[in-house]
């Protein structure tokens, strides 16, 4: 009879311990799934990019999982002196492009082996309304051709 008794009490112990690792591990894929990404420095963001630039949107295209944006440019910090550059934004189930059709952003863009420039979801780029500490640092900026 102890014996018997051992044993289911061996088996409830470990599936409750089974459980409660089986719920760990979906914890840990929960927070894993909604943890938020670090944005860059300004220094970091701004070293690390191809183009940096303030623009307004002006036209935009899907294809597939990428997202075409076309910036009118205002001022440039860094990258060609274009008046209209291309920004391509790869969306997923977790990340899907922000950028409004006559919205104004300051963008921070880095370039694919191709020289396309892209937008990531861990970029530093942000609403011209709220770069307004980035734009002191960044200075009077130069005004595309």
């Amino acid at each position: 009879m102890k014996i018997r008794t051992t044993i289911a009490l061996a088996f409830v112990f470990s599936a409750g311990v089974f459980g409660f690792l089986s719920n760990l591990q979906k914890a840990e894929s929960a927070v894993n799934f909604n943890s938020k990404c670090a944005i860059a420095s300004f220094q970091t963001a701004y070293s690390q990019s191809k183009a940096v630039f303030a623009g307004e949107v002006v036209g935009e295209d899907k294809d597939g999982d990428t997202r075409t944006f076309d910036f009118k440019v205002e001022k440039y910090w860094k990258g060609s002196d274009a008046a209209k550059v291309e920004i391509l934004v790869y969306e997923t189930a977790r990340y899907q492009a922000w950028f409004k059709k006559g919205g104004k952003y300051l963008i921070y863009a880095t370039a694919d082996e191709d020289g396309k420039l892209h937008v990531g979801r861990c970029s530093r780029s942000r609403d011209l309304e709220n770069a307004e500490e980035d734009l002191q640092k960044l200075g009077k900026g130069k005004i595309p051709r």
